[in-house]
């Protein structure tokens, strides 16, 4: 056969060969957004009724953080108090604000179901990241947050290696195998990887949250002086 003819007929099945991928392609894509009064209207409303009054709420209770903070502030920055005034009124004052602070947390844990927390991440990440700001600020809320954090993470919607080294800490705060490998602690002088949940799974894990495959011998082997966890 001619090397022309075959080249020509290469040519032809690469040029098939990407027209299909095309086509494929093509039929994969994600829909176009709309463009229609009417269908952008529902979305705006079904968005305002699934979650204005978080947004609401959310809005009131952190500015009910900070009114409590902007009150003190000025009092305690005063010089004509009278005597023991000022450890009198930061006492009283400072145990309302925990108590508003801890009521936040407590809340906002409450709108982050792990079933769920994926579609309002995907409607309002916006929303979504101060949920979990004012939730992070209990250690209670952590298994909630990583079983929630979990599906976005695996879609590319939240940093791969942030939710790896928390979701590991996690599993290190129960004295569990982690899953993905990021923390070390200290056996004998020396740190080692902390032990794996699932050794055959872990790449397997890592890469759909984007990260290289674990390389357990490079982990480790610093001087310590203490059994607590580090995250690598």
């Amino acid at each position: 056969m001619s090397v022309f003819i075959l080249a020509a007929m290469l040519v032809l099945q690469d040029a098939d060969a990407q027209a299909s991928a095309a086509d494929e392609l093509e039929t994969s894509a994600a829909p176009a957004p709309a463009t229609d009064a009417a269908t952008l209207i529902a979305q705006i409303e079904g968005r305002l009724a699934a979650y204005g009054d978080t947004v609401s709420q959310l809005a009131a209770r952190t500015a009910r953080e900070r009114y409590l903070t902007e009150l003190l502030l000025p009092v305690m920055a005063r010089t004509d108090l009278d005597d023991g005034a000022r450890g009198e009124i930061l006492l009283a004052i400072s145990d309302s604000i925990r108590d508003t602070e801890a009521s936040n947390s407590r809340w906002a844990a409450r709108q982050i179901e792990p079933d769920s927390f994926v579609i309002l991440w995907t409607e309002n990440a916006r929303l979504g990241e101060s949920l979990l700001r004012l939730a992070e600020r209990d250690e209670d809320n952590r298994r909630r947050i990583v079983a929630a954090l979990e599906p976005i993470a695996m879609n590319g919607g939240y940093d791969g290696i942030t939710f790896a080294t928390m979701a590991d800490a996690f599993a290190v705060s129960e004295d569990r195998p982690q899953p993905y490998g990021t923390a070390t602690h200290c056996v004998e002088g020396v740190t080692e990887i902390w032990p794996l949940a699932d050794v055959g799974a872990v790449d397997a894990g890592r890469a759909l949250l984007g990260l290289p495959a674990l390389d357990a011998g490079a982990i480790g082997g610093e001087a310590c002086e203490t059994s607590t966890s580090d995250a690598d």
